[in-house]
């Protein structure tokens, strides 16, 4: 009985590790898909408390329905519609969004609030409308899309947006999620070290989640224990989840350059690597 135990353990949370690292030229894995075939639709979306959210969309051509990348970027929220169509766009250099949308994905690259509080491990407040509200109101509207397959929405959130992942997934039930270098401290009442969570809001969290989670993570991220503790406390729930560390990942390595002024973030064929992970994670061809 304790074999079997271990054994589903393991196949309910496997980890797997990737060589690599080396830098590329971006150019030929950006502007793939013209905007004339695919124009980005700026959108703007009510959120519980009626702060309007914006949220940047392209779609393959035709009337689908389409499966659907839902992009949550890193700290801090309120980037605004501009920097959101960059994104889309491929304009930083970065590779996922428009691999995604060449795929057959609708692509959409979603705003939300800034936490409450300098420090973005403290658990959301409960009473507050916060980036959970935000990312429910996201999900809703795109779920309503005609041209959408509600039932293959995937949820992809990159550093603060892997905590509003997370607390989406306690609220909804896409398909698939992604955290690609996550900071989901809030959601587990975790210390940047990843040695500390808050069991019992961990408890009540993991208890309501169903979505079978992909977390990526590089070896030069410090966040690097807590994707590692973040895939334990999964695993404890005998939760869906899958860790793969790439080798020499930078924090958020994974969406590749997005412009951020005074850091370096090539891409690296790691990145290209969770990429195609991620494609895969969504398609439901991996596990």
């Amino acid at each position: 009985m304790l074999v079997g135990t271990i054994l589903s353990l393991m196949t309910l949370a496997e980890v797997h590790q990737h060589p690599g690292g080396k830098e590329l030229p971006h150019s030929k894995y950006i502007r793939v898909v013209s905007e004339a075939e695919s124009p980005v639709m700026k959108t703007w979306i009510k959120s519980k408390d009626g702060l309007y959210v914006a949220a940047a969309m392209r779609k393959p051509k035709g009337d689908g329905p389409f499966p659907v990348l839902l992009y949550f970027h890193g700290a801090p929220g309120g980037r605004g519609m501009e920097k959101l169509v960059e994104w889309s766009s491929g304009s930083t250099g970065g590779p996922l969004w428009e691999r995604f949308l060449q795929e057959g994905f609708v692509v959409v690259v979603a705003d939300y609030r800034h936490p409450v509080g300098a420090d973005l491990g403290t658990p959301l407040n409960e009473k507050q409308a916060t980036y959970a509200d935000d990312a429910v109101a996201v999900y809703e509207h795109v779920s309503a899309l005609p041209y959408v397959n509600k039932d293959r929405i995937t949820v992809y959130g990159v550093s603060l947006g892997g905590s509003v992942t997370m607390h989406l997934l306690s609220r909804a039930k896409p398909w698939r999620a992604v955290l690609g270098a996550g900071a989901p401290m809030a959601y587990f009442g975790m210390s940047r070290d990843g040695k500390t969570v808050d069991a019992d809001l961990t408890a009540r969290h993991l208890a309501t989640v169903s979505t079978p989670l992909l977390l990526l993570v590089g070896t030069a991220d410090s966040l690097m224990v807590v994707a590692q503790r973040t895939h334990e406390e999964m695993a404890k729930a005998q939760k869906r989840v899958r860790l793969d560390i790439f080798e020499n990942g930078y924090h958020d390595f994974v969406a590749g350059p997005q412009g951020h002024a005074g850091r370096n973030e090539p891409l690296l064929d790691i990145t290209l690597d969770a990429l195609e992970l991620a494609l895969k994670w969504s398609r439901g061809q991996v596990e």
